[in-house]
């Protein structure tokens, strides 16, 4: 008897799709492959399906997305002009 809640596993298909969207999120195939200690050559077998994604490799991935994420918030809140630290003073009127 199943259990109601349980998940269905992930489909390979739909793995290999969400994992080429995190490569692209993370800069393209030299990029990602830096970030997650894979070689180019590496990162074009996993990604046509020549390799399988192994759950490490999913994990350096998850890791690397999160950094990148965590860098970006970062900037964003130097850049932003929603804070008056960031302008400088012709922006704010002051020039």
């Amino acid at each position: 008897m199943s259990q109601p809640n349980a998940q269905k596993p992930m489909d390979p298909l739909a793995q290999r799709a969400l994992f080429a969207r995190a490569v692209d999120l993370l800069g393209g195939i030299k990029a990602a492959g830096q970030a997650i200690g894979e070689s180019e050559l590496g990162m074009a077998a996993l990604l046509s399906g020549a390799e399988p994604l192994h759950p490490r490799v999913l994990e350096r991935a998850s890791k690397a997305l999160i950094a990148h994420a965590d860098a970006c918030r970062a900037m964003e809140r130097r850049i932003s002009p929603a804070f008056t630290a960031n302008l400088t003073n012709a922006q704010i009127g002051r020039g």
